[in-house]
């Protein structure tokens, strides 16, 4: 063979093996679910509600779906099964959702942007504890909230939400273990947001009482 053309089959090979070692697989992107169709009123109450800060701790603050080693300490961060929004975002947009409706019932509108806007009435701030599975297939969601009065500068409740469910995991690293650790961490947040839809209208229950108290 001529000295050109082994030359030529050298270059072929290696743009081949090139090609080959850029091929990974696929990046899984993953968004969590509510359970509440959206809502459809035609006219809504000029009260408002919006959710403020919401704050993860910085091990969430990232796209990896995150898993937590069974012993506590370690953490798995994949580069391939990552969130399709910001935790934060797609928490708040769960939220809002399903809170949407309990408080139309009580003659508040939601609003789906954050609580800095002029026509909030109350603002409602979560902060994240915990919100992870480990590889023994427990996934947990820790938080606490803080709903305020922004034209009056007061706080009308506060609490605290903690919830865990226990999955059978499938081959770690899989994407069908992410497929279920999203679904469980969907039901655990749809079960915090049914939780604020039974605990915040006593919060406003109890400001609406002390304005229409009367004066001794």
């Amino acid at each position: 063979m001529r000295p050109t053309s082994v030359f030529t089959v050298l270059v072929l090979l290696c743009v081949s093996l090139l090609a080959g070692c850029g091929q990974s697989r696929p990046t899984d992107f993953y968004m969590l679910a509510s359970d509440h169709a959206p809502l459809n009123a035609a006219n809504l109450p000029t009260k408002t509600l919006a959710i403020g800060a919401l704050i993860v701790p910085g091990y969430l603050d990232r796209p990896g779906v995150v898993v937590r080693a069974a012993d506590g300490t370690g953490l798995t961060v994949p580069r391939f099964n990552v969130w399709a929004e910001p935790l934060q975002q797609g928490m708040r947009r769960v939220l809002t959702s399903m809170l949407a409706e309990p408080m139309l019932r009580e003659n508040v509108t939601m609003l789906p942007m954050g609580a800095d806007r002029p026509d909030t009435t109350y603002a409602l701030h979560i902060e994240v504890l915990r919100f992870d599975a480990d590889t023994k297939g427990q996934v947990v969601l820790e938080a606490r909230w803080a709903l305020l009065d922004r034209e009056n500068r007061t706080m009308l409740g506060r609490g605290s939400f903690a919830s865990s469910e226990t999955v059978n995991m499938p081959p770690f690293g899989t994407s069908q273990m992410f497929d279920v650790v999203v679904s469980a961490e969907s039901r655990l947040v749809q079960a915090f947001a049914r939780d604020l839809a039974r605990v915040l209208p006593k919060s406003l229950a109890r400001k609406v009482h002390r304005i229409d108290r009367p004066e001794r």
